[in-house]
């Protein structure tokens, strides 16, 4: 009969290859590790986001007695790393950073990031007037103004111009009508802004404009203030009251609406002009517009007629609303003293 230390001793046998299977890869596994360690291996998760300072090279200057080197660092560039994980070069880091698109005329920054505090466009007129000076605007909406792409007076390169616009949100009295005549008559092009209930309810006055020559421009679908839907709705919502109506014009009349955008009301913020200036719009304001627009207090002729001359000025931006029974009766005799000023009728596509 064995005893109790022969059995014993065969236990620890037959347990002993069950203990190597265990350490022999436990062992494999720590002398990778040293190797790695030893070698300066490691390994990077994919898509980590790194930030590498770009060194600068030593410059090295001699005079009779002394050597000295400088060295200068560039600023640091914040970067993504590729699907493999690897880190780019300082080069391909510093053209990632400067090549990325904006994200609106002010470069890199976020148009929800943006003020929304609610602005209306307004100019000083020239003073004195008849003197055909431009318009002026405060030095701070000129320098909000100048990060996006806005137009509220522009001269051409070697001409003498003036930009007519008509607004147009509904028809009144087929006064539309009776603009277009004069146009054609006198041989003038105008820049018409247009509602998608003007487009709707006018399809044929429209396919005149776009036959006879004149810029058919975007005014919004439902006329809303841009600001006060981007406070309520987001971007998303202003940006669509421009894509619908631009949509529906292509459909109506077989043509590309230019991306011009006369905002109603002439409201604008920060942020509305950004999400427009993203999205490839181009917003048109005025260098002179009077209070036209109510059809049943319209202004004197004769004195509108000098309001609108007195302020004529190289590159103005003529803003009229085509419901005005005063600008229709007006507006042959001035064309015919504009020209005699020498100035030119331009659309405002021509802006480069």
């Amino acid at each position: 009969m064995p005893t109790e230390t022969n059995t014993m001793n065969k236990r620890r046998r037959k347990s002993t290859p069950h203990i190597l299977v265990y350490l022999l890869p436990l062992t494999v596994f720590v002398m990778a590790l040293l190797v790695m360690r030893l070698t300066g291996s490691c390994w990077q998760p994919e898509n980590t986001t790194q930030t590498t300072a770009a060194t600068g090279t030593a410059a090295t200057s001699q005079s009779a007695a002394t050597t000295a080197a400088t060295t200068t660092a560039s600023p640091v560039t914040t970067v993504s790393t590729s699907q493999t994980g690897t880190l780019p070069s300082e080069s391909t880091a510093e053209t990632s950073a400067t090549t990325a698109e904006p994200t609106s005329g002010t470069t890199g920054v976020n148009p929800d990031s943006l003020s929304n505090a609610k602005q209306g466009w307004y100019y000083n007129p020239p003073d004195p007037l008849n003197q055909e000076k431009p318009a002026a605007i405060p030095a701070a909406v000129q320098k909000l103004i100048s990060n996006y792409d806005v137009i509220w007076q522009k001269p051409l390169a070697g001409r003498k111009v003036v930009y007519l616009t008509m607004d147009e949100g509904y028809e009144y009295q087929n006064n539309t009508e009776q603009i277009l005549n004069t146009a054609k008559l006198k041989g003038v092009p105008i820049t018409f802004f247009i509602t998608g209930s003007y487009l709707d309810k006018n399809p044929d006055k429209v396919q005149r404009m776009l036959e006879e020559g004149h810029l058919v421009a975007n005014h919004t679908v439902n006329h809303p203030n841009l600001v006060t839907l981007a406070e309520t709705d987001g971007g998303a919502a202003v940006i669509r009251e421009l894509d619908d109506l631009a949509a529906e014009f292509r459909v109506q009349t077989g043509q590309d609406m230019p991306r011009l955008v006369r905002p109603p009301e002439g409201g604008y913020s920060e942020r509305v002009l950004a999400y427009l200036t993203r999205e490839g719009y181009r917003t048109v304001f005025w260098s002179f517009a009077y209070r036209d627009w109510l059809t049943d207090d319209q202004p004197d002729p004769q004195a509108a007629r000098e309001k609108i001359i007195g302020q004529l000025h190289d590159g103005s931006v003529i803003l009229l609303h085509a419901v005005s029974a005063t600008n229709v009766q007006i507006l042959p005799g001035l064309i015919d003293e504009i020209r005699s000023r020498g100035y030119d009728f331009a659309l405002l596509d021509e802006i480069p």
